[in-house]
């Protein structure tokens, strides 16, 4: 289905304060100049926060211990290591207060005293690396001085060093040990463990240091380019590259081989980067691009031509971000072309060369010339989980693509068959993930085709780590029954996990529907918002609705007159 964008007010952001005298005491702490807006000039300047040039690096406890000073103080958060040596005069409570966490995993600390805060933004360009696991004899095989890439940790590969890095990358990020979802039904192992396979494998929240009290919004800078961070590991037939976007960041990755360079196309809010690694020996093209959303990170694995082991990755260099309103066309081929409805169909392609992963809530456009004209459609891909995926592979996008017989495009594409070539641009979007930051709960208003967005909201809402969602409602609207796309998968999921709940309603139901009928009203919504599961409560529920353009905006007609506030809504228009 064609998709754009409603655009959304932009929000006026306020602060909530606890307690004057805590007010005053943060106040007094706090000299002329050492504001957070001087803060962040500061990490805009150019200035190494870091200490050690800006390089991610692996910290061990040993090394972090020495680092305890005023003058040299770093310390360690759920896994990640900061330098805070230059934040101490900007932290509102006071350096006293924040030094006591220096020199040691201050996790369990911050998150006794405010752990609704956003310390990863806030110390970004403080991040010195990954905390290493204790072990008694991590020193006798790692030099804690050493740092990433031009490290030699990897050059051996003697079995001790084997135990340890195989440790390391059980431990890595220093994950906190996933706990049991109180949501999920026992009783079904099977089912347990495939809502666990949609799980994000890292869990690096956001959050930030200091007694600074909670934003009611975050303004995020969408004009300045984002941070990245490079590291890398290797076992003797694969590489893999690590790059670190930030949490809930909802990055873009493209990857490919292009003259024996790796290359990886970096978006984050419009601003992309091209990484480009000169390796040491040659790569196959086949590549696997992934994103971990909630952490930020993208993870490419690139297989070795030659099983060994390299003294480094190889040359390493990351771009100026730059803003691009056209990005480029890329050829795809057609992969499978299935049956989805009676009316729809599922096109799975694949770029020719490399792995792309679109970001959540955006989409695709296909461009095809037909009599000398060209035409655009855009797409929102469907992810592996919600389709039998034992045939398909990472790089690879599933397009659920709706025929109209009088249409000028869709008879043509669903028409496609093996090996076809299409031409893709993309991706496009404006839906920022770092909205549904604090959201526990998400309303999901969707018509037809329009459902394609959210599936890419259920999924991560579900599997988010911090906080843990409490519920997802779906209102999928549609004309009779055989139009419903995904029905099993959802009636599958809603047994699976209770958080999740559908409600389908039909606009021209037959005698033998059971369920609700009619068109998208005020009443049903109200039902929804006012005294039912989903009751409204700004900064604890955001609302998602897709559809045709009139569904659109007499859902988010209702929305406003029930008084929901604009900045709790996203809107695409079909």
């Amino acid at each position: 289905m064609p998709i754009m964008e409603l655009p959304i007010k932009s929000v006026n952001v306020t602060f909530e304060l606890t307690t004057e005298s805590e007010l005053d005491d943060n106040k007094r702490s706090l000299k002329s100049g050492n504001e957070l807006i001087d803060w962040i000039r500061l990490g805009n300047s150019g200035v190494d926060l870091t200490g050690v040039g800006g390089r991610m690096r692996i910290v061990g406890p040993a090394e972090l211990k020495k680092h305890c000073t005023k003058d040299d103080a770093w310390l360690a958060i759920r896994g990640r290591v900061y330098n805070i040596t230059h934040y101490l005069p900007y932290h509102p409570g006071g350096a006293e207060e924040l030094m006591r966490g220096a020199g040691r995993d201050a996790t369990e600390l911050f998150d006794n005293i405010h752990p609704w805060i956003n310390y990863d933004s806030l110390l970004v360009k403080c991040l010195v690396g990954n905390l290493r696991a204790d072990t008694p004899d991590n020193d006798i095989f790692f030099d804690a001085s050493d740092s990433f890439p031009e490290s030699d940790l990897l050059i051996s590969s003697s079995k001790a060093q084997i135990q340890i890095r195989n440790r390391n990358n059980y431990t890595k990020n220093t994950i906190p040990t996933e706990k049991k979802n109180p949501y999920l039904q026992a009783g079904n192992s099977q089912n347990s463990q495939k809502i666990k396979s949609f799980k994000q494998e890292d869990a690096l929240f956001p959050g930030y240091i200091g007694t600074l009290h909670v934003l009611k919004r975050e303004v995020y800078a969408e004009d300045v380019p984002p941070a990245i961070f490079f590291d890398w590991e290797q076992s003797l037939t694969k590489l893999t590259i690590e790059v670190y976007t930030g949490p809930m960041s909802n990055p873009s990755a493209y990857s490919h081989i292009a003259e024996h360079n790796l290359l990886i196309v970096v978006t984050v809010n419009g601003w992309i980067r091209t990484i480009k690694l000169v390796t040491e020996e040659s790569l196959l093209e086949s590549l696997h691009t992934s994103v971990c959303f909630e952490s930020g990170k993208i993870e490419i694995i690139a297989y070795k031509t030659e099983s060994k082991m390299w003294k480094c990755c190889g040359e390493v260099t990351i771009g100026a971000a730059s803003k691009d309103l056209s990005p480029q066309i890329m050829s795809f081929k057609v992969v499978d072309n299935k049956k989805l409805t009676h009316d729809t169909r599922l096109l799975t392609i694949a770029p020719c060369l490399g792995s792309i992963v679109i970001p959540i809530g955006h989409h695709i456009r296909i461009h095809q010339t037909i009599a000398g004209s060209e035409y655009i459609r855009s797409y929102t891909p469907v992810s592996n989980y919600w389709i039998d995926s034992k045939s398909y592979n990472n790089t690879h996008l599933h397009l659920a693509i709706k025929r109209y017989d009088n249409g000028i495009l869709s008879p043509m594409l669903t028409t496609l068959s093996f090996k076809d070539d299409l031409k893709v641009s993309g991706p496009y979007g404006t839906f920022a993930l770092h909205k549904l930051k604090l959201i526990k709960r998400i309303l999901l208003i969707a018509a037809g085709s329009g459902i394609t967005p959210m599936l890419g909201l259920i999924k991560f809402m579900l599997s988010r780590t911090n906080p843990l969602c409490e519920r997802v409602q779906l209102l999928f609207f549609n004309k009779t029954e055989k139009d419903i796309m995904f029905q099993e998968s959802f009636e599958e999921l809603a047994n699976r996990d209770q958080r999740f709940t559908v409600v389908h309603i039909l606009s021209n139901a037959s005698s033998t529907w059971t369920g609700r009928k009619g068109r998208i009203n005020i009443e049903l919504i109200s039902a929804v918002l006012i005294g039912g599961s989903m009751t409204y409560e700004e900064d604890s529920l955001f609302i998602c609705i897709c559809g045709p353009t009139e569904f659109s905006h007499a859902a988010l007609k209702i929305l406003k007159s029930l008084r929901i506030e604009e900045n709790s809504i996203h809107v695409f228009i079909s």
